[in-house]
């Protein structure tokens, strides 16, 4: 049973109903102060992220390579199509601002994305052992009630992907665990940390012209990648 998973998507989720129930009671400064907070939070956790790097030149390369395809295929663009679409009807009608959209990509990258939660589902599918994602849960917690209270219901949707991503990390990672290693796994952190500090970059409204979900597709390419070149260059 993947304790840690639930843990962690219950702490989100409830999260998100706090920030819900608080967020109608926030002034414009209380909510720009918290979106500042957030930022600074995504930059200094895709910093240390990217720290476990082990070839950096193979994270870097996934990520190029990564971006080409999520702008090929306008990934962020479906996404806050999607998301456009699911507020018009959570708001009755409302639409969406760039901002808004903006802070749905960043809480979807770290909710969804980021390297320290895929990893924990994988190490919870390898191990059994959940501990990474119950500590995660303290911060997603917390995460989720500010995203929420600037947000609003959307917050506690990205419950759903974040639940489908876990799980099906967990349920794969037995059959591949002969293929994954320790380097694989710093690498794909690393590339996870560098999405994730952008995230916080346009969050921060420091580089808004990033597309931030057209990143992700590095985050799968990261393992091929740093095996293909800890093969070719050890």
């Amino acid at each position: 049973m993947p304790v840690g998973i639930i843990t962690d998507v219950s702490a989100t989720a409830a999260g998100a109903i706090v920030g819900c129930l608080l967020g109608g009671k926030l002034s414009e400064r209380w909510k720009s102060m918290l979106n500042n907070v957030i930022s600074v939070a995504a930059i200094v956790m895709g910093i240390v992220l990217i720290l476990r790097v082990h070839t950096l030149s193979a994270a870097v390369l996934a990520l190029i390579v990564g971006a080409i395809i999520g702008e090929l295929i306008q990934l962020e663009k479906w996404v806050n199509k999607g998301a456009m679409g699911i507020t018009g009807k959570l708001m009755h009608g409302a639409g969406a601002d760039e901002t808004f959209l903006m802070q749905v990509s960043a809480a979807l990258v770290l909710f969804c994305c980021g390297g320290t939660g895929w990893y924990g589902a994988l190490n919870e599918g390898l191990t059994g052992e959940g501990s990474i994602l119950i500590t995660k849960a303290v911060l997603d917690g917390v995460t989720a009630c500010i995203f929420s209270a600037l947000l609003g219901k959307i917050v506690l949707c990205l419950c759903i992907p974040q639940l489908a991503v876990y799980l099906t990390l967990f349920f794969v990672a037995g059959p591949v665990s002969t293929f994954i290693s320790p380097e694989m796994i710093a690498d794909f952190s690393a590339v996870g940390g560098m999405i994730t500090l952008v995230a916080g970059l346009r969050l921060g409204k420091i580089k808004t012209d990033i597309k931030v979900l057209n990143l992700l597709p590095g985050l799968i390419l990261a393992f091929f990648v740093s095996a293909g070149w800890t093969a070719l260059f050890g």
